[in-house]
């Protein structure tokens, strides 16, 4: 039987959900030393599994793998959900694509439509 081996982590590019009845989101799961969250200069520290969401670093990496490892993308669809991220901060940024995690209200306003 086929199946996903969970116990670890593969780089690559993933979609998933930060919470129930959020929009999707694009995740890039990599392996290399930290970053330095103010100046984004490579710390000197031991190498980690690390997680982005639609472009930015994600802290909690456990919450993101194995949630995403089902539905594995290709680059490209990811550039396109941070794309759209970007797109939402400037034009509905009150909706739930600007600000991931955020619940979803497909009657509110403020959301742009899924097309």
């Amino acid at each position: 039987m086929g199946g996903i081996d969970v116990t670890t982590p593969q780089a690559g590019f993933y979609r998933t959900r930060l919470t129930r009845g959020s929009v999707r989101v694009g995740v890039r799961l990599h392996h290399g030393p930290p970053l330095d969250p103010v100046t984004g200069e490579v710390l000197d520290r031991s190498w980690r599994w690390m997680a982005d969401v639609n472009g930015e670093p994600f802290a909690d990496f456990d919450r993101i793998w194995p949630a995403c490892a089902g539905e594995p993308i290709s680059e490209q669809e990811y550039r396109r959900y941070c794309a759209r991220q970007d797109w939402a901060r400037d034009q509905a940024p009150d909706s739930a694509y600007a600000r991931p995690g955020r619940r979803l209200d497909p009657l509110s306003t403020t959301s742009p439509l899924p097309f």
